[in-house]
């Protein structure tokens, strides 16, 4: 597994393509938060938890796409083969790339937060509760990680980076709006995206429960695919 691991590690690491999506992603969080702190009218630590509020989905859309490579080009490119020739089992395959997905996610929540703190400290100052800046931090890599485990599933299901990419653009900002809005069904485990999203607003533990439970659905289906299908 350590071997699966550090091979992972390092083909996402040396592609180009990381470090431009993460700095891009950074960029637009940066941009966001330069705005949100310019409402004077509000306090800093409303600005802080505004700058996540509506765009975060679309703002983990960049390293997003980073995490969906991991098996959509590898089946554009075909490497697969190699990769599992590589390590050997395909359960270890899937289980590292969930891994370093999930690490990945951990980082970019990291970074999100602080570029987010920068440009308000550029623009009048970061608000001085840890306490609550600790929870966004909590809920953000929570969002991230989850929803990057749904959008690596979903690459190796549809063995597609853009199918998958489509889908996770779509789902969070256009079909749960539909569902709640339109269709008005406003039970809370109908929106898993929203839900968990919700988290940086109110600290709910309950809260990221229907999208844990569709990551581990999608991510156990697509190792279970993996395994019984020829690559």
């Amino acid at each position: 597994m350590l071997n699966a691991l550090r091979y992972e590690l390092i083909r996402i690491r040396t592609l180009r393509s990381t470090w431009i999506l993460l700095a891009a992603s950074a960029a637009v969080q940066f941009l966001v938060a330069y705005m949100a702190a310019g409402h004077s009218d509000q306090t800093r630590l409303w600005r802080f938890v505004g700058s996540f509020n509506t765009t975060l989905p679309l703002v983990l859309l960049f390293p997003m796409a980073i995490v969906v490579g991991a098996f959509g080009h590898e089946y554009r490119y075909r490497t697969i083969t190699t990769t599992i020739l590589t390590l050997r089992s395909r359960p270890v395959v899937m289980a590292s790339k969930a891994v370093i997905s999930a690490l990945l996610a951990a980082v970019t929540g990291v970074l999100l937060v602080g570029v987010t703190l920068l440009a308000q400290v550029l623009r009048g100052g970061a608000p001085d509760d840890w306490a609550r800046i600790g929870q966004v931090l909590v809920a953000v890599v929570v969002y991230g990680v989850l929803s990057f485990l749904v959008g690596l599933g979903l690459a190796a299901l549809t063995r597609n980076a853009t199918v998958a990419m489509i889908v996770m653009l779509a789902v969070p900002t256009v079909v749960e709006g539909l569902l709640s809005n339109v269709l008005k069904l406003k039970e809370w485990w109908m929106a898993p995206f929203f839900s968990a999203a919700s988290l940086v607003d109110s600290f709910k533990w309950q809260s990221p429960l229907p999208l844990t439970a569709l990551a581990a659905l999608v991510v156990v289906g697509a190792g279970t695919a993996l395994v019984r299908r020829d690559v």
